[in-house]
């Protein structure tokens, strides 16, 4: 446990110099802000200048939704960045037969990441939301999306050949997260197409609230885990 903590500390410590940490901090904030007076704000001038009742705020929980999505995801996007320059530079491959291990490894760079991105995420949609949450709700939604960005950060890693192609990657493994605004935006015979997609039932179970749609997301989200982290114990083999 004392090699996994100091690993970590040493994932923290690269933040801070890269300024990832710094931006992972801030840019919730500031899409929380814009989110939480931008668009009620915007709703109110659209509706007045089209002088009707409703347009935005059918899709205000869909923002809440992105909302709770982005937080995991930048801290998905650090550690897959990091590990990546690790894996350059041939330092995983000594971490590993430390008593850190490839297990410990994993906790260190992506689980307790994940962890502290979910526990911030919770905090952001409490202040930010601009729908009616429970508390229940939030934790559910932001667990899901957590588990959903630790696909992204195995997608990334596991893919990439150096911290170049991991760039590109990253902008591509936001299709992971696009199911999410399906069932928002694409009628039920179309939406299923993008069932595959884990991202597609967190859509579903925010829009519905069918306790069997945040089941079906889980086991989605982790078949799609285990089937990644497959591929990433290969590439740590390597």
């Amino acid at each position: 446990m004392n090699a996994i903590i100091k690993s970590f500390r040493v994932f923290i410590l690269q933040l801070t110099k890269d300024g990832m940490l710094i931006m992972i901090l801030i840019a919730p904030l500031l899409i929380g802000t814009i989110f939480k007076f931008g668009i009620p704000f915007l709703e109110l001038q659209l509706t007045s200048y089209f002088d009707k009742e409703v347009i935005l705020k059918d899709y205000f929980i869909l923002f809440d939704l992105l909302l709770a999505t982005l937080t995991p995801y930048l801290v998905s996007f650090a550690a897959s960045m990091t590990m990546l320059d690790e894996f350059d530079s041939n330092l995983i491959n000594h971490l590993c037969i430390t008593p850190l291990g490839k297990k410990g490894y994993l906790i260190s760079r992506v689980v307790l990441p994940i962890l502290i991105a979910y526990i911030i995420s919770i905090i952001i949609v409490s202040v930010f939301s601009i729908t009616s949450w429970s508390f229940i709700m939030i934790i559910s939604i932001c667990l899901l999306t957590s588990l959903l960005s630790f696909t992204s950060t195995l997608i990334v890693f596991s893919f990439s050949k150096n911290k170049i192609e991991g760039l590109a990657l990253a902008k591509l493994s936001g299709i992971v997260m696009i199911g999410i605004v399906v069932p928002f935006t694409l009628s039920s015979e179309v939406e299923y197409y993008f069932s595959l997609l884990p991202s597609f039932w967190i859509g579903k179970f925010t829009l519905e609230l069918s306790f069997s749609y945040f089941l079906i997301s889980f086991i989605s989200i982790l078949i799609w885990i285990y089937v990644l982290y497959r591929k990433f114990l290969l590439k740590l083999s390597k």
